[in-house]
C-alpha cells in the first residue's frame, strides 16, 4: 500500500490561521422538500446559524461564515502589505541609482578639472 504524504500548508514567515472547530447541533429546524434535515448549530465564534445535517457531517460547513471573513481579511492584508514591500523596493533601487550617478559625476568633473589643469 502507498502511503500518502502530507501536505505541509504552513509557509515560513506567514501567520496560518486554524481552523474552527465543528459546529454544535442545538435542535433540529425543519426538512426541506427534498426530504433533507436542516438544524440549529452554534458556531465556535457563539452565532447560531442553520444548515443542512449532511454539510456538516461531510465537513463542508465548518462555520457560520466567521472563518470565511477571517481568511479574506487575512489575504488582503498579506496582499497589501506585498505590494508596499515591492513599492519600497523599487524606491530603493530609484534612489540608489540616483546616489551612484551623482557619485560618479562629481568624481567624473574631478578627474576632467585635473586633466585640463594639466
Amino acid at each position: 500500500m502507498i502511503e500518502k504524504k502530507k501536505r505541509d500548508y504552513s509557509k515560513e514567515g506567514k501567520t496560518v490561521l486554524e481552523k474552527p472547530s465543528k459546529p454544535v447541533r442545538l435542535r433540529v429546524s425543519h426538512k426541506g422538500p427534498n426530504g433533507q434535515s436542516f438544524s440549529f448549530y452554534r458556531c465556535s465564534c457563539g452565532t447560531e446559524f442553520v444548515t443542512r445535517d449532511n454539510q456538516v457531517r461531510s465537513g463542508k460547513t465548518s462555520s457560520c461564515g466567521c472563518f470565511a471573513k477571517k481568511v479574506r481579511a487575512h489575504n488582503i492584508q498579506t496582499a497589501h502589505i506585498a505590494k508596499h514591500l515591492k513599492e519600497i523596493e523599487k524606491l530603493n533601487e530609484v534612489k540608489k541609482r540616483k546616489l551612484l550617478k551623482e557619485k560618479y559625476s562629481k568624481q567624473y568633473t574631478k578627474i576632467l578639472l585635473e586633466l585640463s589643469n594639466k
